[in-house]
């Protein structure tokens, strides 16, 4: 999608369909609307205060317009009370709109930028990236039936006022959206499109169009690294394990002795190994591989937007499958750092690939990590499918992350790590276990994770809940949502693009 502005009266510009946010109780004499009003000869006051369009949050009414404007249709889009706009309404109002109203015979959209209380930049952010998630396809492999937005190009309206700052909200939008878009792409192709190799030569694409220094290390690598507990997962596949690192490196870093770390998980297929998963819904998981898709996704945004912060991208992959060769319940595996570990049951496999990761960036010389994992299906019955549950180990670093969480729109909640759970993962046969049992299960393997990062701040971000949409929005299809891109493109590059300082130092069963 392309996207343009101009500071021209809205009734004079060219498009398939105009959208004009209105607010709740506003009367069609607004002086924005009075101007496409008298050009359309009063046809918006004949709509605009009754039962048809009050302004009300989702509510729609598309007109088809007369002689008088310069565009085919007008789409009345409620946008609630003033006092109420925010960024996130922004942005699904945009892909509502577009969603809705962008599909047969809709190539050119036009948006009148009504912003109320939220900035000309933010306003124009959460529109691109409202309309580019919004035009995603799901169904990408259907032959027939196929429904898909054709909407090629937005046009936003502003004053002249407003334009260099709609100019930079739209381009940091399209990236962000853009980042989302692929997060999503892999995360709904099959399992036997998107394998650990796959994925690798995705993020070596990545990284050759936005200037990332990429390794992938394969099976020997790991293992002469000691990697121990990643290597236990992937056995029981003919698909070798990769880990992926993306390193983007600032010109001018705020502080040079300070490097995030950003961590995903990428299980590419979890049948759940030996513990076999029951049959009904495997074939959702896929998307074990959310969080690592979700990594991917963030470190070609920050490739793109340039933030003053060094930052390295860690993604264990491999499959998860029963053989011969799978590691069983009471196998005791080895991790990097020498802890042992006695594996209880092999569909607690994320925390075994996470484990070594964190330890390898560690190595590298992170000195903040931030880790997301489709982890455990506790996670959801705690927090449904609308929160993503945080856990961490520095009350500053989490408090970072929650405010770049708040200001993405992308909801997080965070949750316990007390020092009595430690008791639950402990192994009477080896330094730790890989499940505390039926209580406090997402608590518990967050514990685990606190194992291997030592004193480094670190918050885990369990997003087993919400890396799938399972049913359809207004904005926003059924499927992979590419939660955790925005927040962690916010979270490095802080708001308009500012680098972020040195803060917050000192799914399985």
């Amino acid at each position: 999608m392309k996207f343009h502005v101009v500071s021209e009266p809205a009734y004079q510009v060219a498009a398939d369909v105009l959208v004009v946010p209105v607010f709740e109780d506003e009367p069609a004499t607004s002086h924005d609307l009075a101007l496409i009003d008298e050009a359309a000869g009063g046809l918006l006051a004949q709509v605009i205060g009754t039962d048809e369009m009050k302004g009300k949050p989702g509510q729609f009414a598309l007109l088809r317009v007369p002689a008088g404007l310069a565009t085919r249709r007008v789409l009345l889009a409620g946008a609630g009370k003033p006092e109420n706009f925010t960024v996130g309404a922004a942005r699904k109002l945009s892909g509502a709109a577009v969603r809705g109203y962008g599909r047969k015979g809709v190539a050119a959209v036009a948006f009148l930028a009504r912003t109320a209380d939220v900035s000309a930049f933010d306003f124009a952010q959460a529109v691109a990236e409202g309309a580019l998630i919004a035009v995603f396809a799901v169904d990408s492999y259907r032959t027939e039936d196929r429904d898909p937005v054709t909407a090629e190009s937005l046009t936003v309206i502003v004053s002249e006022a407003d334009a260099t700052a709609i100019k930079k909200g739209l381009e940091r939008g399209r990236v962000i959206g853009e980042s989302v878009n692929f997060t999503r792409y892999l995360v709904n192709e099959p399992g036997n499109s998107i394998t650990p190799t796959c994925l690798a030569h995705h993020a070596q694409v990545v990284a050759n169009e936005t200037g990332l220094a990429v390794e992938v290390l394969n099976e020997d690598r790991m293992r002469d690294l000691g990697m121990g507990a990643l290597l236990s997962v992937s056995r029981g596949s003919i698909e070798e394990p990769r880990l992926i690192v993306l390193r983007y490196t600032a010109a001018n870093p705020t502080d040079a002795t300070d490097t995030l770390a950003l961590v995903g998980k990428g299980i590419t297929f979890d049948t759940g190994g030996i513990s076999l998963k029951p049959a009904d819904g495997m074939e959702k998981m896929k998307y074990d591989m959310a969080g690592g898709a979700a990594v991917i996704g963030a470190m070609r945004a920050i490739a793109l937007l340039k933030p003053d912060v060094n930052v390295i991208g860690l993604v264990p992959t491999c499959e998860n499958m029963p053989s011969g060769r799978a590691s069983k319940p009471g196998d005791i595996v080895t991790s990097m750092l020498g802890k042992t570990i006695e594996i209880i049951n092999t569909d607690a496999e994320g925390r075994l690939i996470l484990c070594d990761a964190l330890a390898y960036a560690r190595q590298l010389g992170a000195t903040r990590i931030v880790d997301l994992a489709t982890l455990t299906g506790a996670i959801s019955v705690a927090l449904g499918t609308t929160y993503c549950g945080l856990f961490t180990s520095n009350q500053p670093h989490a408090d970072a992350v929650l405010a770049a969480a708040k200001n993405a729109d992308e909801k997080v909640w965070q949750m316990p790590l007390d020092a009595e759970y430690r008791d639950l993962i402990k192994s009477d046969i080896a330094d730790l276990k890989n499940t505390g049992g039926r209580y406090g299960g997402s608590i518990t393997a967050a514990y685990f994770l606190r194992e291997f990062v030592g004193d480094v701040p670190w918050v885990h971000l369990d997003i087993a809940g919400v890396g799938w949409n399972l049913e359809n929005k207004p904005h926003l299809p059924k499927g992979p949502s590419g939660f955790g891109v925005r927040m962690l493109v916010e979270f490095v590059t802080g708001e308009k693009g500012s680098g972020v300082g040195n803060q917050g130092s000192g799914s399985e069963s």
